[in-house]
């Protein structure tokens, strides 16, 4: 009896531990995708995103998500970011995004698209409250590159 009330109460105390601990993970404080018509994005249409910072005490993780299908003919797709912080501070990227290797498709597949995620920016501190903006323009030199099926920005508070 006395053995049956033990693994009870250890039972019980690892439950409420599981539980805290699951109950106490933040997802992102932003996360915003854009659908492109047709899978379809032009060259010189700009995404942009708008995120509230209230919270200066804290750093965030910004993460870049593309979601593409097979029909996209490149093997990497170059990126301009610009991030404008609330104060009109200016952070720049130039990447590429590799979305073949040696003619397969990379990426995590979800249904018939590939996703890619990409960290931007790490532990970044933003100094006044406000909006933070986001421009995203596609570098392939294309009017429309085909098989880009969506974008997005997700941000999480920081470890």
């Amino acid at each position: 009896m006395k053995n049956t009330k033990t693994l009870l109460s250890i039972f019980l105390l690892f439950a409420i531990s599981v539980f805290t601990v699951s109950c106490s993970k933040e997802g992102p404080v932003y996360e915003k995708y854009l659908k492109m018509k047709n899978s379809t994005w032009d060259r010189f249409d700009q995404k942009y995103f708008e995120i509230q910072v209230d919270d200066i005490s804290k750093s965030f993780d910004i993460t870049f998500v593309v979601r593409v299908t097979t029909k996209l003919a490149y093997d990497e797709i170059p990126f301009y970011l610009i991030l404008t912080t609330p104060a009109g501070e200016e952070r720049i990227r130039e990447l590429k995004i590799p979305v073949r290797e040696n003619g397969k498709m990379v990426g995590e597949l979800k249904g018939n698209i590939y996703e890619t995620r990409v960290d931007l920016w790490k532990e970044i501190s933003i100094s006044t409250k406000g909006k933070c903006k986001i421009s995203i323009e596609n570098l392939i030199p294309i009017i429309q590159t085909e098989g880009i099926d969506e974008i997005g920005i997700v941000v999480t508070k920081s470890k």
